[in-house]
């Protein structure tokens, strides 16, 4: 028994060398071998006033004043309805009647980038400039008929702040969910 084992740590020896040898050897060309193209991948777009949310306070992202003036609440609520996918955790601020409303939620774990290699799923794809931040608005139906609206700002590499609104005497989801944004990112902690 102590020979077979023997014998086979010396064959997988043997057959790791070949392996290496042969992997060596095909990474020492001559130079004369045309190198396969390489798909190089964008950035993104740059963030030059990155924002740290990663610690934030979710319903203090929309400053009172900003929220009144978009006709909702001045203090909004932790989202308690159910998650969507991979929906991360939400402040809510609804309108007096509970109709229309803001939500906005931290994404820690992706990139703007994301979203502009992703742009064909989106049947409704703007790509935006918001206070200054690369955005886009990202949506899988018509906002204007659907009444609900997403965009998507890139806060600092690797967090992006989704702002998603509601309207129910549809005027224009977007706009009410682009001034969110422009309202309340002057007021995020800047990165350090």
């Amino acid at each position: 028994m102590k020979a077979k084992m023997s014998l086979l740590k010396r064959g997988g020896a043997v057959a790791a060398g070949t392996v290496l040898t042969a992997l060596l050897a095909a990474c020492s060309g001559t130079g004369t071998e045309t190198p396969a193209p390489q798909q190089t991948q964008p950035a993104g777009p740059p963030i030059s006033n990155p924002k740290d949310l990663s610690s934030a306070d979710l319903c203090s992202l929309l400053p009172p004043e900003a929220a009144t003036s978009l006709g909702v609440a001045p203090a909004g609520q932790m989202d308690d309805g159910p998650k969507i996918g991979d929906s991360a955790e939400a402040c809510v601020w609804r309108s007096p009647d509970g109709k229309d409303s803001v939500r906005l939620s931290v994404l820690t774990d992706r990139s703007i980038k994301t979203y502009y290699d992703s742009k064909s799923q989106y049947p409704d794809f703007q790509e935006l400039t918001i206070a200054d931040h690369p955005a886009v608005r990202a949506n899988e139906g018509d906002p204007a008929k659907d009444g609900a609206c997403s965009i998507f700002l890139g806060a600092a590499d690797g967090q992006v702040v989704h702002s998603f609104a509601t309207q129910t005497n549809i005027t224009d989801p977007c706009a009410l969910t682009q001034k969110a944004l422009e309202s309340s990112v002057p007021t995020w902690p800047a990165a350090k």
